[in-house]
């Protein structure tokens, strides 16, 4: 028989069709084992395991057949040493069953960190310079100077620091800034209703600075005090009362709005 008898004949029809067929059914086959593999359409949402210690965590993950690695420590002062502090991805994302999510947790030592040269920069380039190296800005000295709004010296603790020294993660450092002419003073606005991001941006731009941060028993973890808001100050706000710029603001947070 020649080739193109062959393949006019109804016989190779009939093994092509076979072909075709077996191929679509090992294909469907193969889309059904993947599914069932990776449990298509069926996602949990992650809990918020902020706050847990690691057998709290636990537990939770094994009821909901999911799995975690603990991925760093970070010492926090005002954080409860042994529970977490941040997770990857975070609470409310979707994932599948049997996924990895990482955690951080709260470390009991704290580590430390260069303290980095924010002397003859301005004050907002200082600030940020400080927060990117894990320190916090405390006291701003405001001092009579030629070079206005710039940073003439850091301290921690009330003794000038050495760039390049190293001190706690999450330190302290007051800042020194130089004011040329102008007011020295500066009126208290009113935070209430503001996140504490609201809050801490409206502080910087009165040149302000917090003092102590409260929050009620509504506050149960970091996803809480992220969404809370300011429900009472001190001092309290006034337009026509003048203070010394620098001044420090006690701020108490809350879910419960205030009535």
């Amino acid at each position: 028989m020649h080739l193109k008898e062959f393949l006019l004949s109804k016989i190779f029809r009939k093994h092509v069709a076979a072909a075709i067929l077996l191929t679509i059914v090992l294909l469907w086959l193969t889309i059904l084992i993947l599914s069932f593999y990776t449990h298509r359409g069926e996602s949990l949402a992650i809990p918020d395991f902020t706050g847990m210690t690691m057998n709290e965590a636990r537990q939770v993950a094994k009821k909901m057949n999911l799995r975690f690695e603990l991925e760093d420590s970070v010492y926090k002062a005002n954080r409860k040493t042994g529970t977490i502090l941040m997770q990857k991805p975070g609470a409310g994302h979707k994932i599948k069953s049997g996924r990895m999510i990482y955690l951080t947790l709260v470390s009991s030592v704290p580590g430390q960190e260069e303290v980095p040269k924010v002397t003859d920069i301005s004050l907002r380039q200082a600030r940020v310079l400080l927060e990117s190296k894990g320190f916090a800005v405390g006291k701003i000295e405001f001092i009579p100077s030629e070079f206005n709004d710039l940073v003439l010296e850091q301290k921690c603790k009330g003794i000038s620091v050495l760039p390049g020294s190293r001190l706690d993660n999450g330190a302290t450092i007051d800042l020194v800034v130089g004011q040329n002419g102008g007011s020295f003073e500066t009126f208290v606005p009113n935070f209430t209703g503001m996140t504490m991001d609201e809050a801490l941006l409206l502080l910087k731009s009165r040149q302000l600075q917090f003092g102590t941060i409260l929050y009620d028993a509504s506050i149960k973890n970091q996803s809480d005090s992220m969404a809370a808001r300011v429900i009472n100050q001190l001092p309290q706000a006034d337009s026509t009362l003048l203070i010394p710029a620098g001044s420090a603001v006690n701020l108490v947070l809350s879910l419960s709005p205030k009535e």
